[in-house]
């Protein structure tokens, strides 16, 4: 059996809802580049119970979602989950199924992260529809690097993560 890789990213989001879907997109673009053995990714899409299997005992884990901050669409913001205001943790996603309750129970299992990173963009819109807005398109790639730095990942690499956008967007 396969041993997991020690760094974990975890983009979340509904494709169906425009800009909600800025995390799978992420992982989308980050799991088609040559990636260093110990850094795995995974399309969380609207999370589940089984995602705190996912997280467990992980070195680092660096999440990619939709954020509803009231700042400008596109903004990319970089948080710890302890900087997540329990305020705006419900609005922090739109799943019924937050990462941070995930997290939660592995911390409970003593089984936690040993780091978390989230990175959320701002949404414009997130009503019933396929595609991501222009703000939250352009986001894209730099969130992808951004992610990809804290994971660890050659710049060299990063760098094709551009053509990999430029070509699924036409």
């Amino acid at each position: 059996m396969k041993q997991r890789a020690p760094k974990l990213f975890l983009g979340v989001g509904n494709v169906l809802k425009h800009d909600e879907g800025v995390g799978v997109r992420a992982a989308e673009i980050l799991g088609a580049l040559s990636l260093p053995d110990d850094v795995e990714v995974c399309d969380a899409g609207t999370l589940g119970i089984d995602t705190a299997a996912v997280l467990e005992g992980r070195e680092l884990v660096v999440v990619v979602d939709a954020l509803d901050a009231g700042a400008e669409p596109g903004a990319v913001f970089r948080l710890t989950p302890g900087q997540i205001a329990p305020t705006i943790r419900g609005g922090f996603s739109v799943h019924d199924f937050h990462f941070l309750d995930a997290l939660d129970e592995t911390r409970l299992l003593g089984r936690e992260p040993s780091e978390v990173i989230v990175f959320g963009v701002q949404v414009a819109d997130v009503s019933t529809g396929l595609g991501l807005t222009a703000p939250v398109e352009r986001a894209l790639t730099r969130v992808v690097k951004l992610a990809g730095r804290e994971l660890g990942v050659p710049e060299k690499i990063l760098q094709q993560a551009t053509t990999l956008e430029s070509s699924w967007s036409a």
